[in-house]
């Protein structure tokens, strides 16, 4: 009798954990499965997020198919609103009553069943290049090499309480002078190791590069860290190359591009 309770005891034990492990784990992966989000990054990009899955959305037709559909709007990291989208060469904006709405900046915007956290930053000049040089010698680049950005970024990407540092470094399009070979770095610092998110070095034409500049911060996935939207503009191109990374296990890795 006495083994038949413990047996009894033993599988309601193993009950409650699986209850318990459900409700910790279970109903939090059944919601990111549900979760569904479009994002449009500025007129170059078009994105869905969806069970954990990204598609990158080229036909014209699929683009189109978000006219007259209302999105949370924000133009260079700060909140514009909920305004209607209508896209033809570029993305518009309407209000309820159909006014057109104006804007000028970086847009970036979202409808889903979640709400999306963007923030806001702020590009600083390079004062500490001990970094950047190190970068450049590992490469085989000159220090004395000239720059057309040369720019830093503290942000706490993963909510730890500490913020990390960005750095962009490029010499693309280059007007008055011409570099022995054309490069950009975009790199993460934290607790003094470099993690590179973009590099590019090419010894051909110095007007063949892509420069790099990032776009947002923005928390898509729900799980308190954020993401690095980052692009790079083309000369002579209007589309620009957008690419959205996630830093896990001490690497970035590139979720979705448009390219």
């Amino acid at each position: 009798m006495r083994d038949k309770k413990v047996y009894i005891v033993l599988l309601i034990c193993i009950f409650v954990f699986f209850v318990v492990m459900f409700l910790v784990f279970g109903l939090q992966n059944i919601k990111k499965g549900n979760t569904a989000t479009t994002i449009l990054v500025g007129d170059s990009s078009v994105w869905t997020f969806q069970n954990q899955s990204w598609m990158n959305l080229r036909d014209t037709t699929s683009i189109q198919s978000y006219n007259w559909q209302e999105f949370q709007v924000y133009v260079d990291n700060q909140s514009l609103g909920n305004y209607y989208v209508w896209h033809d060469d570029k993305w518009y904006l309407f209000d309820a009553d159909k006014n057109a709405i104006p804007y000028e900046g970086e847009l970036l915007a979202y409808q889903g069943n979640y709400p999306i956290t963007i923030a806001s930053f702020e590009l600083e000049d390079i004062v500490d290049r001990t970094y950047v040089d190190a970068v450049l010698s590992e490469n085989g680049i000159s220090l004395s090499s000239e720059f057309t950005s040369f720019y830093q970024i503290s942000f706490d990407m993963d909510q730890d309480g500490v913020e990390e540092e960005f750095y962009l470094v490029s010499n693309v399009f280059s007007m008055d002078y011409v570099p022995d070979s054309v490069f950009s770095f975009v790199f993460m610092v934290k607790e003094g190791k470099v993690s590179m998110i973009y590099q590019k070095v090419d010894q051909g034409q110095y007007f063949n590069g892509c420069k790099p500049f990032v776009t947002s911060f923005l928390d898509v996935d729900q799980d308190h860290s954020y993401e690095l939207l980052l692009s790079c503009g083309r000369y002579s191109i209007s589309k620009q190359v957008d690419m959205l990374y996630k830093y896990e296990n001490g690497a970035f890795k590139m979720l979705i591009s448009n390219q």
